[in-house]
């Protein structure tokens, strides 16, 4: 069905797949799915109407900030310039980094702080800029009523690492921050310098027009937010804000996530509306030592197969359901003029959402990501020598919860799957116990580390601050615009603010095509999209600020 994905537009190096432009891709993918359906059997959808119904949320007028910037080819350069310098620095967070003031692969983050401040001199003076953790920057631009629950802009400026020995495959350097064909070449110029250097260039551009707020703007910077840990950047930041303004005490937070792009003949926003729930387990299986050469029919290596062969064979169900940001953005995406008339029937009932989502789950992994529990066995440890047998086997496995799942059902889900095989080999059988490894030697145990992390609750689609968020898109990035809810298979450092807002948004402001090679050689992002960002930004901050509704 590749045929049916939309083509990579040319380049001058290898274009690559960003999340937002893997969404669209999904989507093209369901419409494959329906169009072959009556070619084969197995993905027949028919469906029935039902009582309940998936809707696309209401789309507010455009809504107009009082001014907007004036760019010209000089400020356009300086816009870029910036851009441009906030790549160059090579700040590189790596998994294992010690503590900051104690590891040295911190120093270019203390530069890329210096940097910000010498860069945005107006705003740096303007805010009560405060440092969370050494390294987590907060900037506050007091508001004059107090009354407004603040308005949060966040964006990490840690980088994923760039591996030593792929240097040479760069067609520019992955530091250099060139500047060529339209595009900024280097690691972090999508992955999100640009937002976070047009949150900056965006308040600098109202302070200079005479802007003072009346509603607080804060500007959160993490710095170790590469997927799911982010404990010492946002993890610190967020409790720090929940203290100082307490639960549910802002208006809305914006973080880094999709953007805008056309589907079916329509022109679609896809903010991330919600994000899928993150585990970790290590699963470890404890067998009698000895010579390999009185071999038991299994190892430990063996039996420890067994258990990962059986939760490979048993995947989590697929499913479409409201708890899913999908189903909303789907019901958007199938009023666009060209979209296939079946999606309105199946869209009508549960039932269709069921057939729906099977059908969507058989295109590819990525598809089959978005509706359902992910399994990801990534790490296996056991044996010593070659022949001496295994006393201890570990295996750390990876889940990315889907939305109408939870922890809970996650490890319920795979405690059933390692008791049987524990039982079939008469192993002592412990889960969550929290305790060392069985004294008997002779064991199967699953145990959570790291940070587990629930689904995110869904971002209302309705309601004032919603009108705000969409009617400032519409107006910023194009009135024809529909909004419609998506969700991406990763974590961001939203996932800290649950507590503090339930107007969680994950949108770029930029165009889905304009960024490239997220995390791989070659990353970029279109220069001309810079500009777009800063726009969005610049009229949010001003539509937030005048926003008089319900907090």
């Amino acid at each position: 069905m590749e045929k049916h994905l939309p083509q990579p537009a040319s380049t001058p190096a290898r274009r690559g797949w960003s999340p937002v432009r893997v969404t669209l891709a999904c989507l093209l993918a369901i419409a494959a799915v329906i169009t072959l359906a009556p070619r084969c059997p197995h993905l027949h959808l028919k469906s029935e109407v039902g009582k309940v119904q998936a809707h696309c949320p209401a789309q507010p007028a455009p809504l107009h900030p009082p001014s907007t910037i004036q760019w010209d080819d000089e400020s356009r350069a300086e816009s870029i310039e910036l851009f441009r310098a906030a790549v160059r620095i090579p700040t590189q967070s790596y998994d294992d980094n010690g503590e900051p003031g104690e590891d040295v692969r911190w120093a270019p983050f203390y530069d890329f702080i210096d940097w910000l401040q010498d860069a945005f001199p107006v705003a740096w003076k303007a805010a009560n800029v405060e440092l969370i953790n050494t390294l987590g920057i907060v900037a506050t631009f007091q508001g004059s009523d107090t009354s407004l629950k603040p308005l949060l802009l966040m964006a990490h400026y840690d980088v994923v690492p760039v591996p030593n020995n792929t240097y040479d495959r760069w067609t520019h350097g992955p530091f250099s921050a060139d500047l060529a064909d339209g595009w900024v070449f280097g690691r972090g110029s999508a992955d999100d310098k640009s937002l976070l250097v047009s949150q900056w260039e965006a308040i600098t551009h109202l302070l200079n027009s005479g802007y003072t707020p009346r509603r607080t703007v804060i500007i959160t910077h993490g710095f170790d937010e590469e997927e799911v840990h982010a404990r010492r950047g946002q993890g610190q930041i967020a409790p720090f804000l929940e203290k100082r303004y307490g639960a549910n005490g802002l208006l809305m937070v914006v973080d880094e996530g999709s953007g805008v792009g056309d589907l079916f003949g329509g022109h679609f926003a896809l903010p991330g509306t919600g994000e899928k729930g993150y585990l970790d387990i290590v699963m470890r299986v404890g067998t009698e030592g000895g010579h390999s050469s009185v071999a038991p029919p299994h190892t430990g290596i063996g039996i420890m197969s067994q258990i990962i062969n059986a939760l490979e064979a048993d995947p989590f169900k697929t499913k479409l359901t409201p708890d899913s940001p999908l189903l909303q953005g789907l019901a958007c995406v199938a009023q666009a003029p060209d979209a296939p008339k079946e999606w309105k029937k199946l869209l009508k009932s549960s039932k269709g959402w069921a057939k729906l989502a099977a059908g969507f789950a058989k295109v590819g992994a990525m598809q089959r990501a978005l509706v359902s529990t992910t399994t990801a066995v990534d790490v296996v440890r056991g044996g010593v020598k070659v022949n001496a047998l295994p006393e201890l086997v570990e295996a750390y496995v990876n889940f990315r919860i889907d939305f109408s799942e939870s922890l809970k059902s996650t490890k319920d889900h795979v405690e059933r799957i390692a008791a049987k095989i524990a039982k079939k080999h008469d192993l002592e059988f412990r889960a969550w116990s929290g305790e060392a490894n069985p004294a008997s030697g002779r064991f199967v145990t699953l145990e959570v580390f790291g940070a587990p992390l629930e689904p995110a609750p869904n971002t209302p689609t309705s309601g004032g601050v919603w009108d705000l968020f969409a009617g400032t898109v519409r107006a910023a990035m194009g009135e024809d615009l529909v909004i419609a809810p998506f969700a991406t298979t990763g974590n961001t450092d939203c996932k800290m603010y649950y507590n503090l807002t339930k107007h969680v948004y994950r949108f770029m402001g930029a165009s889905m095509d304009s960024m490239a090679n997220i995390h791989t050689v070659d990353e970029r992002f279109e220069a001309a999209e810079h500009h777009r960002t800063v726009d969005w930004i610049h009229a949010l901050i001003q539509n937030a600020d005048s926003y008089n509704g319900p907090q």
